[in-house]
């Protein structure tokens, strides 16, 4: 019995946390200014900007081939591998954005003990952004928002991987390495005879185009296997390494991570390689409006008034080392002005990613 009671207690608090209806005179106040313990009133958020910064990278696993030490012998030492290492090399990168609750725009909706006023549906996702208010009894939701609960999900990428056939078995019959590297040696050269006889038409035979392009890429493959070797091989991967980063007023330049051909990408300031920065440049779309002050919204309670915002157009740049790898302009919430609008027989309805009220209805 108490646990058909829990669980039917939990779905009734779901429910009224997503859509909430007041019949009484409401005042909103600064989440910071509640007073520990106050239950008569339940919080909401309007969105911030969140970038997310997706690095396209090529992983290369350099693995020794089992004659290196003979390659000098017989090739250019500068191309042979002598130690497992792994390379980096920074493809492309790419920019997009997410909404998340904004911590310094939530607010507490306290209901006054007395009956009265317009009756008020607040319409609230389970991440806590405000998606609309209205008088009545039911609301009429169209759009879902797609992200809600994944924003902080790593995106889905399947490595795309090219790797080198594996080195070739060598019986060495009592033989030493010397002599196994020779014939090895012997071997490509023999490899390579027959890939110039096949292009000068030594062997006088008329070969079907596809033909001729199979036997080349078989020679060619069983070149490469047995320089492998000498030379060693190199084992490439794409992968991608994502950063989120929060636009700020304060700090409009962030270094987010640092990148090296040794190290790769290293979030944060720490390790070492070029410094990865992201700037966020308003564009000052918003400054004709005379908007409240950051501490007047948080010093004063508002009676029967909901928070909204102008979101602000801001140029953001990615730069490696001082060099730009990409620009875009997106429209980044929290640069944008907090407004208040008074609430009275209307519906409105919320931007769920910037918090600008996008209809207005009065009845």
């Amino acid at each position: 019995m108490n646990r058909f009671f829990s669980k039917s207690a939990f779905v009734f608090l779901a429910f009224m946390l997503t859509n909430i209806q007041l019949q009484a005179q409401f005042t909103t106040t600064f989440s910071k200014n509640v007073a520990p313990g106050q239950q008569s009133g339940f919080y909401y958020s309007l969105p911030q900007t969140m970038l997310q910064l997706d690095f396209i990278i090529e992983e290369i696993d350099c693995e020794p081939g089992p004659l290196v030490d003979f390659a000098s012998q017989y090739y250019d030492m500068d191309e042979a591998i002598d130690y497992a290492t792994t390379e980096y090399r920074m493809l492309d990168v790419k920019l997009s954005k997410l909404a998340t609750p904004d911590p310094n725009a939530t607010f507490f909706v306290s209901v006054s003990s007395g009956r009265g006023g317009s009756k008020a549906v607040f319409d609230i996702l389970p991440n806590g952004i405000i998606r609309s208010i209205g008088s009545g009894n039911a609301m009429d939701v169209k759009e879902e928002m797609a992200v809600v609960g994944n924003e902080m999900q790593h995106p889905v990428c399947q490595s795309v991987q090219y790797s080198m056939p594996e080195f070739i078995t060598l019986n060495s019959s009592g033989k030493t390495e010397a002599q196994l590297a020779r014939e090895v040696a012997d071997k490509i050269e023999e490899i390579r005879k027959a890939k110039f006889n096949l292009v000068s038409g030594y062997y006088e035979t008329a070969h079907a185009p596809e033909t001729f392009n199979q036997m080349f890429q078989k020679l060619e493959a069983m070149e490469e296997d047995y320089l492998s070797l000498f030379m060693g091989k190199r084992i490439k991967k794409t992968v991608v390494r994502t950063v989120y980063v929060i636009p700020s007023k304060e700090v409009p330049t962030q270094t987010v991570a640092k990148f090296s051909q040794d190290e790769g990408l290293t979030t944060g300031t720490s390790g070492s390689g070029s410094p990865i920065t992201v700037q966020t440049l308003p564009l000052h779309t918003t400054t004709a409006i005379n908007a409240p002050s950051q501490s007047a919204v948080e010093s004063m309670s508002h009676e029967n008034k909901v928070f909204y915002r102008v979101p602000e157009t801001a140029s953001v740049r990615v730069s490696c080392n001082n060099k730009v790898l990409l620009e875009e302009r997106f429209v980044v919430s929290q640069l944008g002005m907090l407004l208040m609008a008074p609430f009275s027989n209307t519906k409105m309805d919320f931007d769920t990613s910037t918090g600008q009220i996008i209809n207005l209805r009065m009845q």
